[in-house]
């Protein structure tokens, strides 16, 4: 298994834990929603924005060659993924996340745990 396969599943799973709690508290407040209209909502309202950093990542990470992965993206996920109360507005609402959310939270232990196989 590449280094980049390794990360990859663990990292669409947090992605998608995020997601589905966003649209959890998102239909909470708007009433149910079909996946067209969320799928639409996840592209087009602001209320979803701070997930762009994280998507970015992955969508670069997909177009790498399966057997690369340079140190540059490590470092950037790593800087991402930790909670800053003070930081990135990703990062005050992923640790806000991480600490309301078990699957989050889980999620985000599969990717450190995936991250320390890198040097």
């Amino acid at each position: 298994m590449s280094t980049l396969a390794k990360l990859r599943r663990p990292l669409l799973d947090l992605h998608k834990a995020l997601v589905d709690a966003e649209r959890e508290d998102y239909e909470r407040t708007r009433g149910r929603m079909s996946d067209g209209d969320f799928l639409k909502a996840l592209i087009d309202d602001p209320a979803f924005a701070w997930l762009g950093a994280l998507t970015a990542l992955i969508v670069r990470l997909e177009e790498l060659e399966p057997a690369e992965l340079p140190k540059e993206y490590i470092a950037e996920i790593r800087r991402l993924l930790k909670p800053d109360a003070a930081g990135s507005t990703f990062q005050r609402k992923y640790g806000a996340r991480l600490q309301n959310r078990p699957e989050a939270l889980v999620a985000h232990g599969a990717v450190m745990l995936a991250l320390q196989t890198f040097h």
